[in-house]
């Protein structure tokens, strides 16, 4: 990864709408290294920011804009007044007790992150190129030779941007580096297809089967969702369906069993994989100044979830319990 000091050049370049610069690079949220719950073996997890749908519980909230956008920490603020002076809009406001970002005034553009040593304030985000994306990948390139392991591009929407997507995933097969896709599938089926050959399996989200639900929670219908799936079943690539549970929302009976007899139809089929609710996104929401709409939402309860993978592998599909 790039320096942080270089990250509001790269705003710059992006809001002055240089063209060429953005068909090369892609904004990434994060490289995750040595992890082990997005797909086989050890695996490197690129995260790109962009993503198509808005879902309710949502805990990477960071990875939904296309742009680099500012953070903030105030536990971590050490008072230095460095950031106010620096910032042309006056969005900062920093007293003895707390900082704050008028999100109205700020431009995202990075410069108050630059002077801001404790990292209480972060841009999050920068553009990188292909060839940088590779050359990290290659750095774990002795953990996926001993486990099975590779990159698995994820995000936000990894299938965003196809053009860039394509090049990188041909890169990395150059390289003998095996990659799979963590995706919502919410993007034209003329982006994905080219991609297939160079995927080695993907990790594809079924959030709810009921299209008006989908809509209400997520923002997007399913049958786009649903449309793909079928398409890259059928052209034999491995898929992981991953239901992320959500208590009140989508795991009711009816709606698992209408998943597990879409996941049957699905020729490919590995395994379908149970994510449940968790709350470690919020800190991620206040740092955005952003509502977290599900706080009163319960956590699954570990009888609740063992009902639910009992009643999927009732279905005679192979099912795991994720995080």
């Amino acid at each position: 990864m790039t320096r942080r000091g270089n990250l509001r050049n790269d705003v710059c370049e992006g809001l002055a709408g240089d063209a060429e610069a953005a068909a090369s690079k892609r904004i990434v949220l994060s490289i995750a290294r040595m992890t082990l719950h997005n797909g086989p073996g050890i695996r490197t997890l690129i995260l790109f920011k962009g993503c198509p749908l808005s879902c309710l519980w949502c805990s990477t909230p960071e990875g939904q804009k296309g742009e680099p956008e500012i953070a903030i920490y105030p536990s971590k603020c050490i008072h230095c007044d460095r950031c106010v002076p620096v910032c042309s809009l006056q969005a900062i406001h920093l007293t003895n007790e707390t900082i704050s970002i008028n999100r109205f005034l700020c431009n995202d553009c990075g410069t108050c992150a630059d002077v801001c040593y404790s990292e209480a304030i972060r841009l999050l985000g920068q553009r990188m190129t292909v060839e940088e994306l590779v050359e990290e990948a290659k750095k774990d390139r002795v953990f996926y030779k001993h486990s099975g392991g590779g990159v698995t591009l994820s995000g936000g929407e990894p299938l965003l941007n196809p053009d860039f997507t394509l090049r990188l995933l041909q890169a990395l097969k150059e390289e003998g580096i095996g990659v799979g896709v963590d995706a919502c599938g919410h993007v034209p089926w003329a982006s994905i297809e080219p991609m297939l050959p160079y995927i080695d399996f993907f990790l594809w989200d079924i959030k709810h089967m009921d299209s008006q639900k989908h809509r209400e929670f997520t923002g997007a219908s399913n049958e786009l969702i649903l449309s793909n799936a079928r398409s890259v079943s059928d052209k034999n690539i491995p898929l992981y369906i991953r239901v992320p549970v959500i208590p009140g929302y989508n795991d009711s009976e009816e709606n698992i069993k209408a998943t597990c007899e879409f996941a049957r139809g699905l020729s490919s089929l590995v395994e379908v994989d149970l994510l449940p609710l968790h709350h470690l996104g919020k800190a991620r929401y206040d740092s955005l100044n952003r509502g977290y709409r599900i706080v009163d939402i319960p956590l699954v309860s570990d009888g609740a979830l063992q009902h639910i993978k009992r009643l999927v592998e009732s279905h005679g599909l192979k099912c795991n319990i994720v995080g």
